[in-house]
């Protein structure tokens, strides 16, 4: 009988624990319930719930405990079996009338010993943080009967194609493009084969390495955000001679990127091509300002691209997925926003029912780089201005005693930088559009007031400048430090704010995970 409770396994935006001593199988059957019982309360009398996995040890456990809490409350499960989080994104967009919700097991970037659940709703409706305080608190043993098995993947492959305007490419076998892709025995190769194959008439192949999906991870966690994990990949780009490099986090909804020379893409310069391209090749509605969406803590490199008074609109977000899907559904910004992303490489299409997709962003690389190859121009080349101006630390993580001990932090660093001439951010509920939002603000730091705790600093200077941002994890206590440095010496001014702001954080206890 486990001992787990809510406390245990409810996180931030999902579920995340220890398999199998805080997530498992009874813990998911008191979780389908749970997620029936909420369907139920709206409504849905028979609700019904797409259940995909990836390759993590005990999914097939929780895959069934889910289904067999779900069916119990008297819900219907259809199985989509080994997917990408995408994919379930795909069926609950798509096939918003067949789904009333879709979860997904996967514990995403996480370390092998967990385990998690995303869940979202019919029309690709985040989970609010009430939603999820409802799971915790109805959770409770159950079982039942699991449901059956679905999928047709080359409809989803085709979809997402289409979205990227990929059909539109002419076919080039003469001039071949080759990609590397390393899915790390995650779901990268299950969600991007069905692709490689429509790609193979446009002259665009695609080589897979370790492709076979694997939970015990052999080569460790693939996450795009580990610089190991993507030095390794521009060291493979370069061995192989490939054009472009795609690595796929666990789960396949992260893409991080490398160019031909295994140069990583930084997720803000990934940011800043598609939305360049999307600008370029999809006129917005006349009469909308059109607006693109990037989290505290991307680059100033899309300060400058899109400046306040220009005809694009960059708003500034919140970090976390479930905070940036409301905002690109709420009024204000459903029918003008091209394209949003994050520091972390999610990235939010709105032609893709406003949900997070690295497999949609892989396409789009791979159309703006089969046309940059046709007027002779390479990615490191068109990036190489970026890379000279903006230094940017990565995001580096701090390990501290206790989850009061980081507010304490993140309070006496608001402390020692209040008052010495920058700009401060904060995230704040806007109650116009009944969401959190990034304001400006002069007065002193108060976390217990804010929607998020998230602390940024901007100090502008010229044509030089720096920021931070420090935030506490949703999941343990660490803090999580991200700084960036732009203009003359911006790598070696980075180094510099990073080592001042990495003594101070020393002294009040944290020390880098």
């Amino acid at each position: 009988m486990p001992h787990a409770t809510s406390r245990d396994f409810l996180k931030r935006d999902d579920i995340r624990g220890l398999y199998p001593s805080q997530l498992n199988g009874e813990v998911a059957q008191r979780l389908g319930q749970a997620i029936c019982e909420l369907l139920q309360g709206r409504g849905v009398s028979r609700p019904v719930l797409v259940i995909g996995h990836d390759c993590r040890r005990g999914n097939q456990e929780i895959v069934q405990g889910l289904a067999l809490g779900f069916a119990r409350k008297g819900g219907l499960c259809r199985m989509a079996g080994l997917v990408s989080t995408e994919h379930i994104y795909y069926l609950c967009g798509e096939k918003a009338g067949d789904f009333t919700a879709g979860a997904m097991v996967t514990a995403s970037h996480n370390p092998k010993e967990y385990n998690g659940i995303k869940f979202i709703h019919s029309g690709c409706l985040p989970f609010s943080p009430e939603d999820l305080a409802f799971l915790g608190n109805r959770a409770d043993q159950l079982a039942a009967t699991p449901g059956e098995e679905l999928l047709d993947k080359q409809e989803y492959a085709r979809h997402l194609f289409s979205l990227a305007g990929l059909q539109e490419l002419p076919d080039s076998p003469e001039r071949p493009l080759k990609l590397l892709v390393l899915a790390g025995n995650g779901m990268g190769q299950v969600a991007f084969a069905p692709l490689a194959r429509l790609l193979e008439p446009k002259g665009i192949h695609t080589l897979f390495l370790e492709g076979e999906p694997n939970g015990e991870f052999p080569q460790g966690v693939p996450n795009p955000l580990l610089p190991a994990f993507m030095e390794r990949l521009g060291t493979l780009v370069q061995r192989e001679k490939a054009d472009l490099g795609i690595g796929f986090d666990g789960d396949a909804d992260r893409a991080g990127f490398v160019d031909e020379t295994g140069t990583p893409i930084l997720p803000s310069q990934v940011l800043a091509l598609i939305a360049q391209e999307k600008l370029a090749r999809h006129p917005h509605r006349e009469g909308l300002r059109p607006a693109i969406m990037k989290n505290l803590c991307s680059s100033q490199l899309l300060d400058d691209l899109f400046p306040a008074n220009g005809p694009v609109e960059l708003v500034e977000t919140p970090v976390g997925h479930g905070r940036i899907k409301q905002l690109l559904r709420s009024e204000p910004f459903r029918h003008r926003v091209l394209f949003a992303g994050e520091h972390s490489g999610h990235y939010f299409y709105p032609e893709f029912h406003s949900v997070d997709s690295g497999v949609l962003t892989s396409l789009y690389m791979i159309g703006l780089l089969r046309r940059r190859q046709l007027q002779g121009i390479s990615l490191s080349r068109q990036l190489a201005p970026w890379r000279s101006r903006y230094a940017w630390s990565g995001e580096l993580n701090y390990s501290m005693e206790s989850t009061e001990a980081t507010r304490q932090a993140i309070l006496e660093i608001a402390r020692s930088f209040q008052g010495r001439g920058g700009f401060r951010r904060e995230v704040r509920t806007d109650p116009a559009l009944h969401a959190q939002r990034v304001f400006s603000s002069t007065a002193p730091y108060a976390p217990e007031t804010l929607g998020a705790p998230d602390l940024k600093f901007l100090f502008p200077d010229g044509e030089k400048g720096w920021w931070f941002v420090l935030r506490p994890s949703g999941n343990e206590p660490k803090l999580r430090l991200t700084a960036e440095a732009w203009g003359e010496n911006a790598p070696l001014h980075c180094q510099s704010q990073v080592a001042r702001l990495e003594k101070l954080l020393n002294d009040l206890g944290a020390r880098r995970a």
